[in-house]
């Protein structure tokens, strides 16, 4: 019985599971004695700055879909949503003195075609679009629920925003969160690549092209560890922050 019991403790330090800023639970030893059974005294908790001396472990990026309540949707929504109102008015500056709150409640509820010039339509709301995508899958959401979520933001920009100079956009409702969700998944599989790549300047491109990965709200980031210790002393450990 003793036997299998140390079997699951060994599976468990293999790929246990790190949640939060909890220590990196790492392989110091594993030898394997004349009786088969492993020793639970070989482990010990030891840090990332040790980690990274003895073993050298790499990062692999990639992302982590999980389940979101309907709190964290909310929260996300209102993040981009306050953050909408201050990049409209940064990016243009004359919309403020263009634009009114009795025009705001002029336009409220009104949608049209909007005759915006190809570089908008086609260029600007499909970048906007990108980074909305990039943004909810950097916090965890499936390529499909990012581009739901995109939409939603995007729907909120257009009738509650936006219309503060003009009315709502039927070209933009569709066209930043699909057309955007696309480039986004170009600039993700492109940024996977670069930073897993192991090359310093391929590292700060795929920064570069996904900001969001250098953020703390980024999810996805797996720490490999090798250990061997000889022939017959070898394991791979999966540290994995939530």
């Amino acid at each position: 019985m003793r036997k299998y019991v140390n079997y699951i403790f060994l599976l468990f330090i293999i790929f246990q599971v790190n949640i939060g800023n909890c220590g990196d639970l790492t392989l110091n030893k594993l030898n394997l004695a004349s009786n088969t059974r492993y020793d639970p005294n070989n482990y010990r908790m030891i840090t990332d700055e040790k980690t990274i001396k003895e073993t050298g472990f790499s990062y692999h990026y990639h992302y982590l879909d999980r389940y979101h309540s309907t709190g964290e949707n909310f929260k996300n929504l209102g993040i981009i949503y306050a953050l909408s109102w201050g990049t409209y008015f940064l990016t243009q500056p004359g919309a403020y003195e263009e634009g009114s709150w009795q025009t705001w409640k002029d336009n409220f509820g009104k949608v049209v075609f909007d005759q915006d010039e190809p570089f908008w339509n086609w260029f600007v709301h499909p970048i906007a679009g990108s980074q909305l995508y990039l943004f909810y899958r950097a916090n965890g959401y499936s390529r499909i629920d990012s581009l739901g979520m995109a939409f939603l933001s995007s729907v909120l920009f257009e009738f509650t925003v936006e219309i503060y100079t003009e009315p709502a956009s039927i070209q933009d409702i569709y066209q930043t969160p699909v057309f955007g969700s696309i480039l986004g998944l170009g600039l993700e599989t492109a940024s996977l690549y670069l930073l897993n790549s192991r090359d310093p300047l391929g590292k700060f491109f795929g920064h570069v092209l996904n900001l969001y990965t250098l953020f703390w709200f980024y999810e996805g980031k797996i720490k490999i560890i090798p250990m061997y210790d000889g022939p017959k002393s070898a394991a791979i450990t999966f540290s994995e922050t939530f």
